[in-house]
């Protein structure tokens, strides 16, 4: 095989691509798992507890990128979700690689986010042995909480510390050691489908649509009152207008527009019933 520094910037690009063509194959393997443990975290934050991810270098970086999103997509209260790379501190994403070795800092930057019995760790390492990483576990096993871990090895000190262990090996990067790459996007991948699945059964979801998507900017509102007409089949200017009078909240302005409830009482009755599909039948 060529060597990368003799390939030209396409025969580079080529030999990279061609390496993440194995990465589907292999995260649809982790299925069963990843269900699993979005099962789990559905439980344990629909009574309450809260969802921390923890990882350093790129893993932690995912985990932080993870934990950033979910509030806006989701709806969630954004003290429901926190995360936290080696090195980046509260908020951090770049972290610092000299911080993987660094137990106490594991350990005191899972605290630090208020991290509780009832609580759910998701801990990201694509060698599923940074010391960092597996402080925070033992901290969180400490507490009594549910861990989940996600490495791209098998058999590691990470996956036997676990409640449930997703385990996708992947073998040697095509930049040898530069776990940015495919293991990178196989953590990526995991992530997204556990968390997303995560959120479907903890009722997040209406359909196939994000139903308490948060309207913080002029696109993410037409796109709000756009579901909000898809689902009562009204005219979307309509809806727009409901869904201001709701305070952005999707759930009550479908149940103003469905049932003739006041803004009010369609927002209590949203907040009673797990999902949409619940409070529409019960005003029905």
């Amino acid at each position: 095989m060529i060597p990368l520094d003799e390939l030209s910037a396409l025969g580079v690009a080529q030999r990279l691509f061609d390496a993440e063509a194995r990465v589907l194959p292999a995260v649809r393997a982790a299925a069963p798992r990843v269900a699993e443990a979005a099962e789990l975290i559905a439980a344990r934050m629909a009574e309450g507890g809260r969802l921390v991810l923890i990882g350093a270098g790129t893993s932690g970086r995912l985990a932080v990128l993870q934990a950033a999103e979910l509030p806006g997509t989701f709806g969630l209260a954004v003290d429901r979700v926190a995360a936290r790379t080696a090195g980046g501190g509260p908020g951090g994403l770049t972290g610092t690689d000299g911080d993987e070795d660094d137990v106490d800092a594991g350990r005191r930057d899972l605290l630090e986010t208020g991290f509780a019995a009832g609580d759910t760790l998701v801990a990201v390492a694509a060698s599923g042995r940074t010391p960092y990483t597996l402080a925070a576990v033992a901290a969180a096993r400490e507490l009594g909480a549910s861990v989940v871990s996600v490495t791209t090895v098998a058999s590691s000190p990470l996956a036997e510390a676990a409640d449930v262990a997703i385990e996708v090996p992947m073998g040697p990067e095509a930049l040898r050691g530069s776990t940015r790459l495919t293991a990178g996007t196989t953590q990526k991948l995991l992530l997204d489908a556990l968390t997303t699945a995560a959120m479907v059964r903890l009722g997040r979801v209406h359909g196939d649509v994000m139903i308490d998507v948060v309207p913080a900017n002029a696109k993410l509102r037409l796109r709000s009152a756009g579901l909000v007409a898809e689902i009562v089949g009204c005219d979307p200017a309509e809806a727009l207008g409901v869904l201001d009078e709701c305070g952005g909240n999707a759930r009550a302005a479908v149940l103003v527009l469905s049932s003739g409830l006041g803004p009010d009482d369609a927002a209590a009755l949203a907040a009673g019933h797990r999902t949409l599909r619940a409070a529409m039948a019960a005003s029905s």
